[in-house]
């Protein structure tokens, strides 16, 4: 029987939702409402941006805690690689950077009113967005707060970090993805139209969503590893490699082998919230899988 108790499968063939998913729900945090997670480097420690203004820090073990609140709906989160600041970027157009402690290091304004990526380098915090005509990109020191640089994008380009901590940008095109260094003296191809692709990098990989389905490439681009599966809203790679977390416009989630991806094997899905997964996070360490909706669940798992 499936996880709707009863009263009929999803009417698209790959929302069928099976109780043998390999997933448990093992923790379920009294947090409401997330819009975006992210653990804590090399820690067990999940952080959590709330649509009402909260940050959350949730332990697997200790519970959770209140770190700061008065952030705006928060559209994304990052933390440094020092485990011990974070930054908040909200839908009022105003960021936040601060610690786990719960302390306001710098606040400042941002021009961004779509699609938003935000991300920590060892120096700078790199915010990523759509403005009204175009798509941007704005440098800010964690010195001193200041704006050292704003330089306009292609469409649907994003940031993220390569295994040696550098930034860089990623952007697929027609004749495939290019990823590039962020900075003077790099620049994608001219003449070259976005796809449709919504891009996420999760670790060393780029996931890339799409209306039917979603492609994962490595930063070396390439020909991506590709599964047919609709009406996906949010996934995140396990930091080995080995696993695809998604979530659905439906409220389901699944965990799916990356050596399974190229076989075309769908992932069973299991009934997870009653709407839209905003969000997916695995842990570094351990095995966690975070999700969020309208709630927040942690997950474990077995091979």
């Amino acid at each position: 029987m499936s996880q709707d108790g009863g009263r009929g499968r999803e009417v698209t063939e790959a929302h069928y939702l099976h109780e043998r998913s390999g997933l448990e729900a093992v923790l379920r945090p009294p947090v409401k409402n997330p819009t975006a997670l992210r653990w804590v480097p090399k820690k067990e420690e999940l952080i959590v941006a709330t649509r009402d203004g909260v940050l959350f820090s949730v332990d697997p073990v200790l519970g959770t805690r209140t770190v700061i609140e008065e952030l705006g709906e928060v559209a994304e989160v990052d933390v440094h690689q020092d485990k011990q600041r974070f930054i908040a970027i909200n839908r009022s157009g105003r960021y936040i950077i601060g610690t786990l402690r719960g302390e306001r290091l710098l606040e400042g304004r941002h021009p961004f009113v779509g699609a938003m990526d935000v991300m920590l380098a060892e120096k700078h915090a790199i915010l990523v967005g759509d403005e009204p005509d175009n798509r941007s990109m704005l440098l800010i020191s964690l010195e001193d707060g200041k704006p050292t640089g704003r330089v306009r994008l292609p469409p649907r380009v994003s940031p993220t970090l390569s295994a040696e901590g550098r930034p860089l940008l990623c952007r697929s095109t027609d004749a495939g993805l290019f990823v590039i260094p962020l900075g003077k003296g790099h620049a994608f191809p001219k003449d070259l139209d976005s796809t449709a692709h919504r891009l996420d990098p999760s670790h060393q990989f780029i996931l890339g969503f799409t209306a039917t389905g979603i492609c994962v490439w490595g930063q070396e681009g390439g020909v991506p590893r590709s599964m047919r599966l609709p009406e996906l809203t949010a996934g995140d790679i396990s930091m080995s490699g080995e696993y695809l977390g998604l979530g659905t416009r439906n409220g389901a989630v699944a965990l799916a082998r990356m050596d399974r991806i190229e076989k075309r094997v769908r992932p069973d899905l299991v009934r997870a919230f009653n709407g839209p997964v905003t969000s997916v996070a695995f842990s570094e360490r351990g095995r966690w899988l975070a999700t969020g909706a309208e709630a927040l669940r942690i997950w474990s798992w077995e091979d």
